[in-house]
């Protein structure tokens, strides 16, 4: 049985240890935290958004539970890389995963994914929203979404689109976009948003989804144009941008997100520790700010929550790429 009383006066993620007691005359064994560390891993490359986000939390994490707490980047596949190595890590609590979206997608895309976003993992605490920006070159005769949708409706026109990689959230936006108006664009894939942003830039390529960090010097240069983003709100980060569904378009209401997920079958009393924790820390005032100022939206959130909107999200994603017939081989 899993204890997670009190030892001492003290709370297991505050830093002290409880036990587990297995059976009488069984000898107890340490708990997670004790003497080790906790390794949160990363699909996503260092210096990334999703990477700084993770070492943002990680230290006030690592104070809560007063053991160090790394970050682990481990890229490639689509995400699928980290995702599959912390879905068969021991339930200890000692290895996490910085879920986002592309680890929903992935499994989707690839049959060999090796793990369920569903049922190989445990939720343990959404950290945030992660919506998603049109941006255009500037010199598109293009202001608005619906200016952009009839001027790639145009006969003879051969507008292209970026995104960093084949079945991306980008590259999936701009499938339901293309669906929904019957426009028809070049997918031109890159090895990550850096360089698909770069491109619609220098005008070599007309679209992209992006994060709003990623696309504002380029907008505040004057080489491109932030349309409006996807989530069923306005984003905090962008208050005068309208959404996509302000825009007459539909579809863009699932939004990308950002959350600590454990191996399955990690206790959940620990699970529920941890998000306690989690939670305690998203509430200071310079986390937020710092998420917001990353291009992220803050959330306040609960284990069954988050369980919902992964199950959500699977179910969203499948259909959309089902739809599209999009396959990575």
């Amino acid at each position: 049985m899993y204890d997670i009383r009190k030892v001492g006066g003290a709370r297991l993620l505050g830093g002290a240890c409880a036990a587990w007691v297995l059976a009488a005359g069984t000898p107890a064994r340490a708990e997670p935290f004790e003497g080790g560390r906790v390794t949160i891993v990363v699909s996503g490359r260092a210096g990334s958004s999703f990477d700084n986000a993770a070492r943002l939390v990680a230290e006030p994490l690592a104070k809560e539970w007063g053991v160090p707490v790394v970050v682990d980047n481990r890229t490639g596949a689509s995400g699928i890389i980290g995702a599959a190595y912390v879905a068969k890590s021991a339930p200890d609590g000692r290895t996490l995963l910085l879920g986002t979206t592309p680890a929903v997608q992935a499994p989707q895309l690839l049959q060999s994914a090796g793990y369920d976003p569903v049922s190989s993992f445990a939720p343990v605490a959404q950290l945030f929203n992660a919506q998603l920006w049109l941006g255009v070159n500037a010199g598109l005769p293009a202001k608005t979404v619906k200016e952009f949708v009839a001027h790639a409706a145009q006969p003879g026109s051969k507008l292209a689109f970026s995104s960093p990689g084949q079945g991306s959230t980008p590259h999936l936006n701009t499938v339901i976009l293309m669906k929904q108006t019957g426009i028809d664009m070049l997918h031109v894939p890159f090895t990550g948003i850096p360089p698909a942003v770069m491109e619609v830039a220098a005008g070599r390529v007309a679209s992209v989804f992006a994060s709003y960090s990623d696309l504002l010097p380029h907008a505040q240069s004057g080489a491109m144009r932030i349309l409006a983003s996807t989530g069923s709100a306005r984003s905090p980060i962008s208050p005068d941008i309208p959404t996509m569904k302000e825009s007459g378009y539909t579809g863009f209401e699932v939004v990308g997100f950002g959350g600590l997920l454990a191996p399955a079958g990690t206790p959940p009393e620990l699970t529920a520790r941890m998000a306690a924790s989690v939670q305690k820390v998203l509430a200071r005032p310079e986390i937020r700010k710092r998420l917001l100022e990353l291009g992220f939206e803050p959330v306040d959130s609960n284990q069954e929550a988050f369980a919902a909107l992964i199950r959500a999200q699977n179910d969203f994603w499948a259909k959309v790429i089902r739809d599209a017939g999009i396959k990575v081989e």
